[in-house]
């Protein structure tokens, strides 16, 4: 028998990606959405500055969400990460980013975007729960970059305290 929680690699984030939708249904999940169709739909909501962030970084954003709450705009980024919750409580372990994702969340912000880390913590017989911070307030290591990040890295980064 196989165990999603033993699993590693970019599908149980894509699995994750997945369960955090069926959270919200007004969450676009940029992986699975066409993004000439999302700019003909939401393009009209994004200043000039955000429509120009969302195309240069649409493979970079996991999932952005546009509502309304008494007739205010919030435009939301979302950074979703996939975790085994565990019994015991393991503070040391802090999520993972690279350089790369950090600085494009951190200009994110700079233009009006609001952003926000979306933990997909994975229980006991495909029970989840989800987990939501804001940017500034995560805990977070750097982590070396991805194949596809061109920034340097910092050997030792990202290590376990303690």
């Amino acid at each position: 028998m196989h165990n999603l929680k033993n699993g590693k690699g970019s599908f149980k984030g894509l699995i994750g990606e997945c369960m955090f939708k069926m959270t919200d249904k007004y969450v676009v999940i940029t992986r699975f959405f066409n993004k000439q169709k999302y700019f003909s739909i939401f393009g009209k909501y994004l200043s000039h500055v955000q429509a120009e962030f969302v195309d240069k970084y649409w493979f970079s954003i996991d999932a952005i969400k546009i509502s309304f709450e008494n007739k205010i705009k919030n435009i939301i980024i979302y950074e979703i990460k996939t975790r085994n919750k565990y019994s015991r409580i393991r503070p040391h372990w802090k999520t993972k980013f690279t350089q790369s994702t950090i600085d494009i969340y951190e200009e994110a912000l700079k233009i009006g975007f609001n952003v926000r880390v979306a933990t997909v913590w994975l229980l006991d017989d495909w029970n989840y729960k989800i987990e939501l911070k804001d940017f500034q307030d995560a805990d977070y290591c750097i982590d070396k970059p991805k194949k596809y990040d061109l920034n340097s890295w910092a050997p030792g980064a990202c290590v376990k305290e303690g």
